[in-house]
């Protein structure tokens, strides 16, 4: 009803001030009927509609690549289907390095095991040559009877010999044993980290391909909160950027962004009244819910900066979706019943504020004491009466 109050306002004196430049009498200024009116001070921003309860498919953690593939905004998906792809060749290099580092690990075991069979084979073979000298040596035991005493300490001492190097045998086939068997774990437990570390690069390389989580309508998320661009192909993302969303259509809100001037006038809770260029005739209520407390530039390079602003949608004619365009009118305040007259028909005179009143075809300048107002409509506190006529041009001299 405001839009159309003011809409009637603004025909009233274009009507005035049309019948004072067409008739031919120099005292005929346009005039304004003082009446008692709802006063409302309304600010109309644009905006759009979103859904409150969204699914949002993010970037993968600790991932940063460039967007192949992304799905079109408002293409209906089924849980499961691909709706973004990423490229990252950072991942791509470090998952080839790992694959080629885990086969020369592989190959290094491989190799180790050949050469510790080789060497413990080689081993092997001296202690069962140690064993066949001693048992042939003590063959000989019964021939150290005709043997004389220096013959006999020789082979006395050749068996001695002979016990000691199998026991020094002994001792290093367990050592090498033991070397081997750290040697094996060493490289082992390398190949095992290897092989998570290539599983998880794995996973990640997974994570890059995306798929629609439920049915729904997708839609492309902003690249920033402050900016009306979406992501595209060719993009560079990394972690945790929402990409898509599936919007719940069963609740929505509704973001705008003003300037600081006008900023500074909302109030958190104030009524907003909407209206659909896509849905002519639909209309839609509710109030402001979350108001930035910084300031973003949306544009590069411009200084100029503006505050996000979410309104709840609380009642709808007709069902809406999101990204509708919407008119978003915000009720800063609102007196039922008070004398308002447009705020060019009041003028400054030393400080105070007059207007001019219609008596005969005169104009009595009166002072005035004023409301609250707009650049459009002002509330008169004191000095105006109901029925009365004021001028929307100051007088001249010669009519007061």
């Amino acid at each position: 009803m405001s839009g159309y109050r003011e809409l009637m306002l603004s025909c009233m004196i274009a009507l005035e001030l049309l019948v004072s430049c067409t008739s031919g009498r120099g005292d005929a200024l346009p005039t304004y009927p003082v009446i008692r009116m709802a006063y409302e001070d309304v600010l109309v921003m644009e905006g759009h509609t979103e859904s409150v309860n969204s699914i949002n498919i993010h970037c993968p953690p600790n991932v940063g690549g460039t967007i192949v593939h992304i799905v079109e905004s408002g293409t209906e998906v089924k849980k499961g289907d691909v709706i973004c792809v990423i490229e990252d060749d950072n991942l791509a290099q470090e998952y080839e390095r790992l694959t080629l580092d885990l086969e020369a690990a592989l190959a290094e075991i491989d190799k180790l095991h050949a050469s510790q069979h080789l060497e413990y084979a080689l081993l092997e073979a001296q202690v069962k040559n140690n064993e066949a000298e001693t048992i042939l040596a003590s063959s000989d035991s019964l021939q150290m009877l005709y043997m004389s005493p220096t013959e006999r300490r020789t082979k006395a001492l050749e068996l001695e010999r002979a016990g000691i190097e199998r026991v020094r045998l002994l001792k290093k086939l367990e050592a090498i044993k033991g070397i081997q068997e750290i040697d094996v774990v060493r490289v082992e437990k390398r190949i095992e980290r290897l092989k998570r570390r290539l599983e998880g690069e794995r996973k990640k390389m997974e994570s890059l391909t995306l798929h629609a989580p439920q049915d729904g309508l997708a839609v492309r998320a902003r690249r920033f909160p402050w900016s009306d661009e979406r992501w595209k192909v060719g993009d560079h993302v990394d972690n945790g950027r929402i990409l898509v969303t599936l919007p719940d259509f069963d609740q929505l809100k509704v973001l705008f962004y003003l300037p600081e001037t006008e900023y500074k006038r909302l109030q958190l809770g104030d009524s907003v009244m909407y209206t659909f260029d896509a849905l002519p005739g639909n209309r839609a209520w509710g109030r402001i819910t979350k108001m930035a407390s910084v300031g973003q530039t949306r544009i590069e390079g411009s200084q100029v900066k503006t505050f996000e602003i979410e309104a709840s949608v609380d009642s709808l004619l007709m069902p809406a979706e999101p990204r509708l365009s919407t008119q978003c009118h915000i009720y800063l305040r609102h007196i039922p019943d008070t004398i308002v007259v447009p705020t060019i028909a009041i003028f400054d005179k030393d400080s105070l504020k007059v207007v001019y009143v219609k008596q005969g075809r005169k104009y009595e300048e009166r002072l005035v004491t004023l409301g609250t107002g707009s650049t459009k409509m002002t509330i008169i506190a004191h000095g105006l009466h109901e029925g009365e006529q004021i001028a929307l041009i100051r007088p001249g001299r010669n009519n007061h």
